[in-house]
């Protein structure tokens, strides 16, 4: 009785060992794909989406939830006794080779460089929007001549709107004005799409030709030259302006005399700044947009000025005459640090603006 006791005994600890070796460990097989689960997750959370280099484009994240998905769903297939005991080993071998390819498919995404968003920008100037290009005396000091052009587009045309400026007037009994200003003068009807120069102490110098055409671009270019450099015109005035391209005005000028803001202030788009530095709030700004803004410290011929406003794109912001540019054509990743294409400034937004995507 005592030796069948003990071979019993003996028998279930042979059996229960047996069957140790043979039984299929689902749990084992359950924790393979909890841990590829959190894997892929911890993944996914750890990577940045965007459009910038480095980044995965958001589309991208279909990839890793899709493998997350699979593997959550086979892993209730096995926790409700779906798929044959059999064959869960060859299964889970499956499932996380399938979500390993994934894994490899979604780190393939990876961006190599920053995506270019095209896009226009809307300033409302009118209502507290404008461009902050910084205060930089290379804006508007100039040992010879230079040419301030770019391309513009009215929303809608006020009765004095400043466009690009680097002017200041302190208005006080000791009075002085500084710099040079792209602006529209309609007071009184006279529609003047013009370009002040400021000369000596207060003097200025405003020459204009009649404009009144909103919701279309134009391209504006405006050439000092006091020295009357060459130009390749054969006739070289002390200034000129196009339209599209086209000479508008020239005009011989007696003073020369041309006076840089030598205050500090900064150079602002869509509207101006006070003497002190302060942005103007007496709605003298310009509602509309603006693009491919270039600053030359040279003399400017008719037929360079066609040639960029025909192909900005071949201003790369190496020329050695260049001394700023800006696109403002690609939607930028901070609209607080817009670089220029020289590389050497930054421009910022404030206030009321948009960028209008181009599909």
């Amino acid at each position: 009785m005592m030796v069948l006791f003990a071979g019993s005994i003996l028998f279930s600890f042979n059996a229960c060992s047996s069957d140790d070796d043979d039984t299929i460990k689902v749990y084992e097989y359950k924790e393979q794909i909890g841990k590829k689960i959190k894997e892929l997750t911890d993944l996914q959370a750890s990577v940045t989406f965007g459009v910038r280099e480095g980044t995965y484009p958001e589309e991208s994240k279909q990839i890793l939830e899709g493998a997350i998905d699979d593997l959550k769903a086979f892993l209730e297939s096995i926790k409700g006794k779906i798929i044959p005991e059999a064959q869960i080993p060859s299964e889970t071998e499956r499932e996380i080779s399938n979500a390993n390819q994934k894994k490899e498919t979604f780190l393939a995404t990876i961006r190599t460089e920053d995506v270019v968003i095209p896009g226009e920008l809307h300033v409302n100037g009118k209502n507290g929007g404008y461009i902050d290009f910084g205060s930089h005396p290379e804006y508007s000091a100039f040992d010879q001549g230079f040419t301030v052009e770019l391309w513009l587009k009215f929303e809608n045309i006020g009765s004095f709107d400043y466009i690009l400026s680097t002017f200041i007037d302190n208005q006080s009994a000791d009075r002085y004005r500084q710099g040079w200003c792209v602006n529209y003068y309609g007071e009184g009807g006279a529609k003047n799409l013009r370009m002040t120069y400021t000369l000596g102490k207060e003097g200025l110098y405003e020459p204009w030709v009649k404009y009144e055409e909103a919701g279309k671009w134009v391209h504006i270019a405006f050439v000092w030259n006091p020295t009357n450099v060459d130009d390749g015109s054969g006739t070289p005035t002390t200034f000129k302006m196009y339209l599209d391209g086209q000479l508008v005005k020239e005009e011989g000028w007696g003073q020369t005399n041309y006076t840089p803001n030598t205050q500090g202030t900064a150079m602002i788009g869509f509207n101006y700044t006070n003497y002190d530095g302060a942005i103007a709030t007496d709605g003298k700004g310009t509602n509309g947009y603006m693009k491919h803004v270039h600053i030359w410290n040279s003399v400017k011929s008719q037929a360079q000025l066609q040639a960029i406003m025909t192909d900005p794109t071949t201003i790369t912001g190496g020329e050695t005459d260049l001394v700023c540019g800006w696109k403002f054509t690609e939607i930028p990743y901070d609209n607080n640090d817009i670089k220029d294409i020289t590389g050497k400034y930054s421009a910022k937004l404030v206030g009321d603006y948009v960028w209008n995507e181009i599909k």
